[in-house]
């Protein structure tokens, strides 16, 4: 597995366009919304990166830290956020009850969840919400194939994650109010692999997965050929709670 600090050095420059879901504004404000916060409100962003989440709560809460481990990602997010820290998820350099509210948006699956779930848990105020939204597969039927191309797209990986992973998690830990909201991003496959940060033979092998596919994937994923192109449905899924 490829250190995830080295990967995202090597990502920053692209990230912001890596993806249609990376600044896509109706799912940036569904995420803003989801997490219930108001003027009063300390938010904590994991996994802040170019700042693009952040963003849409700074000015609007009444402190936005962002938390990441990538300083290189950072410096795209300028006058995103009141403070950036440097850190790993697994252990957050913050107090017991500090936030009102935690969001992450495409940054636990590089986390030990075992380790990074109990530490959101800790820095959230009772009564606090958790907002994560990632990618994950959309059922036994895609699985397999889903997480390949994953592992090759982004080798930093840790976690390969179901619907219902994150939401398990939180449960587990003891959150409250748990639900589940997918959301479907339009995504480019020349655009989602054309991120700075793997070789061209990873490029092809995602191509030729897609091109191997059986009908039930592509069915599930909407998937379609175009001349030079691949289009992907990816299915997002917003985990929230409260504490």
């Amino acid at each position: 597995m490829e250190n995830a600090e080295i990967h995202f050095k090597n990502r920053a420059a692209k990230y912001n366009h890596s993806s249609n879901w990376v600044e896509d504004q109706v799912l940036i404000n569904r995420i803003f919304e989801l997490s219930g916060v108001g003027a009063g409100s300390e938010v904590l962003d994991i996994a802040t990166g170019t700042g693009l989440i952040a963003r849409r709560f700074y000015g609007r809460v009444k402190k936005v830290t962002g938390l990441d481990i990538s300083p290189d990602m950072a410096k795209h997010a300028d006058e995103c956020m009141d403070e950036i820290v440097f850190a790993p998820y697994e252990k957050m350099p913050f107090a017991d009850n500090s936030f009102d509210a935690v969001v992450c948006r495409q940054g636990l699956q590089f986390a030990e969840l075992d380790k990074a779930i109990p530490e959101i848990y800790r820095v959230l105020k009772p009564g606090g919400s958790v907002t994560l939204c990632h990618l994950t597969a959309f059922n036994d039927t895609d699985r397999e194939l889903t997480f390949a191309i994953q592992k090759l797209r982004n080798p930093a990986r840790r976690n390969y994650l179901m619907p219902g992973d994150i939401s398990d998690c939180l449960r587990r830990q003891g959150f409250n109010d748990v639900a589940d909201i997918e959301y479907i991003s339009a995504e480019s496959i020349n655009k989602w692999i054309d991120n700075g940060a793997i070789p061209q033979e990873n490029m092809d092998g995602i191509r030729a997965l897609y091109r191997s596919a059986d009908e039930a994937f592509l069915k599930i994923h909407n998937v379609s050929f175009t001349e030079g192109d691949i289009l992907d449905d990816m299915l997002l899924v917003i985990a929230t709670a409260k504490k």
